[in-house]
């Protein structure tokens, strides 16, 4: 019980998808994440921040300068497909491309756990891709799995719980994964305070 504890964690409701990485693959990626040093993971981060900006302005705009607003909304269409298209690595993003929380989870700069539909091997390493709310913030990452078992299910088909340590996480990703979980909490204990 102590070793889930090292960090601060929250649940939280982010857009995740995994895949596993055969042990052969395992190097390979983790040269390439290392060598990128979350280059496209800062590209997705920092049009998410363009696009949460322009959607911040857009209401005070809409009603003073509507064509104005008209076209910063063109833009931020444009930013949103960029973002799709790297965060997706494809062109074709068809109607809607906001991206929207996938999942349920619980986070720590040590690792994540989450409900999946499928199990997975203990020890096994799985690359997982997250993207933080509401700033969308995008992080590449490879976690080792430390438990899977059957759990009261998140949805009817989402019934193991897949708990992961961190192997590789960028720095900066660490770092605002921390500042996030803390932002979090602060969040939630002022709700709490404003209830009771």
């Amino acid at each position: 019980m102590d070793e889930k504890r090292r960090f601060n964690r929250i649940d939280d409701s982010v857009f995740l998808s995994y895949k596993t990485i055969k042990e052969a693959e395992l190097d390979e990626l983790l040269s390439s994440l290392k060598g990128s040093s979350g280059q496209w993971q800062k590209i997705q981060s920092s049009l998410a921040e363009i696009d949460g900006r322009i959607n911040e302005l857009l209401p005070k705009l809409d009603g003073a300068l509507p064509e104005v607003a008209s076209l910063f909304q063109l833009l931020n269409s444009k930013v949103q497909i960029l973002g799709s298209v790297i965060t997706r690595g494809e062109g074709d993003s068809g109607g809607d491309i906001h991206l929207k929380p996938s999942h349920k989870i619980s986070l720590s700069a040590g690792g994540v756990s989450f409900h999946a539909p499928d199990s997975v091997r203990v020890h096994d390493h799985l690359e997982i891709s997250l993207t933080l709310f509401p700033e969308c913030y995008f992080i590449k990452a490879v976690g080792r799995v430390v438990s899977c078992r059957e759990a009261l299910p998140s949805a009817p088909e989402f019934n193991k719980l897949v708990a992961v340590d961190w192997v590789y996480l960028d720095e900066g990703d660490r770092e605002y994964t921390v500042a996030h979980v803390l932002k979090k909490q602060a969040e939630e204990s002022r709700q709490a305070d404003t209830a009771s």
